[in-house]
């Protein structure tokens, strides 16, 4: 049996980055059942992704804490033991179904936008479907390694893929991830085109003469913007519906004789309410379009989660090489945050934020506002 002294300044890192993820996933997972936001099909996906995260981070910590207490690690030529197979199946199933919420999120998202009605219109036994498809992948995976015999003791606080299946850890996981790196750039490069569209065409359209009506920017503000990112989950949801809307109030307020009918799909504006609502004098009340970058970045892009999945699989390919730089080892420790980060992107919502931001503040200081 081969065995190596830790390496503390690896393993410590590693093991506060488990732990952290624990707790985060946790007090996230409380908090959406103990407080839910207003109920949305996002709702049900992000509690599924809270969950994956939960049974990694809980299982890498526990893994984590053993071989701490022992002091060493062994190669992955060492046969490994009942508990390292659990852990690396454990570890597989649910870092691989973290990346498949991930990537459905996202596809929800685009559809939120593309087509708002087929979301809303979704049944509740569908979306036990969607989020249940998310697993599938995951259960494959991690039980054809466990045929093949192909989990063992790996660099890090976990078993998992041993470094001499390579084929295995690109053709189960890596392989997978990347794809969904790819997809889920696509499309948030789409969303955020789409909403940088949507806000200039409707900055136009209240700045305008034009007396024609507008299908585009009804069609993407009535239906799009509206049902974008639409629920408590994300953070600035709020600051987009509030823009959005209030836009639409504004023009409803003021000249709500003349608009003749609003749909999801497009709406219809006499000659009267144009000329009300157009020109310099409008355009000048009109808000300016949001940060949509921000916007998007803080309403659960997924860029942290690839930054930080990039060392790790850099280790692992290192590894398959068959030498890894010590410095790239630590740097493997970033993918126990994920679980983290995703707390805080997608579990923590707006909703709660401003609750505990209210009880932070006191009585006293919203009394100095009245």
């Amino acid at each position: 049996m081969a065995e190596t002294k830790i390496e503390y300044v690896i393993a410590i890192p590693t093991f506060i980055g488990s732990l952290l993820s624990f707790l985060a996933s946790a007090v996230a997972i409380i908090l959406q059942i103990a407080r839910p936001p207003r109920r949305h099909f996002r709702h049900a996906l992000i509690v599924n992704l809270l969950i994956s995260d939960f049974i990694n981070s809980l299982g890498n910590t526990i893994s984590g804490a053993i071989f701490l207490y022992l002091g060493y690690t062994l190669s992955d030529t060492t046969p490994p033991s009942a508990a390292c197979i659990a852990s690396g199946y454990i570890n597989q199933l649910s870092v691989q179904t973290i990346d498949f919420n991930i990537l459905i999120i996202s596809i929800i998202v685009l559809v939120s936008i593309v087509k708002s009605d087929l979301i809303a219109r979704i049944s509740t036994t569908n979306q036990i479907l969607v989020c249940v498809a998310a697993w599938v992948p995951a259960l494959i995976t991690s039980h054809v390694a466990l045929g093949l015999n192909a989990y063992g003791y790996v660099s890090g606080n976990w078993c998992w893929i041993k470094a001499s299946r390579v084929d295995l850890r690109y053709g189960l996981t890596h392989g997978w991830r990347l794809f969904i790196f790819f997809a889920t750039i696509f499309i948030y490069s789409y969303i955020y085109i789409r909403l940088q569209q949507t806000f200039k065409s409707l900055r136009t359209f209240g700045g305008t003469t034009n007396t024609q009506p507008s299908r585009e920017v009804g069609g993407n503000l009535g239906s799009d913007t509206e049902h974008i990112l639409v629920s408590h989950d994300i953070t600035v949801t709020h600051e987009l519906q509030e823009t959005s809307q209030g836009r639409f109030h504004g023009l409803h307020n003021n000249s709500s004789q003349g608009i003749k009918s609003l749909t999801g799909n497009s709406f219809e504006v006499s000659r009267p309410t144009l000329e009300s609502v157009s020109g310099p004098h409008y355009a000048s009340r009109m808000p300016a379009p949001p940060n949509v970058k921000k916007m998007l970045l803080m309403n659960g892009y997924p860029l942290a989660y690839i930054i930080l999945w990039i060392p790790g699989i850099a280790n692992r390919l290192a590894e398959s090489t068959g030498q890894s730089p010590r410095w790239l080892k630590a740097l493997q420790a970033s993918t126990q945050y994920v679980g983290l980060v995703n707390s805080l992107t997608y579990g923590i919502s707006e909703q709660m934020r401003q609750e505990v931001w209210k009880k932070l503040k006191g009585p006293s200081s919203s009394q100095g506002h009245q």
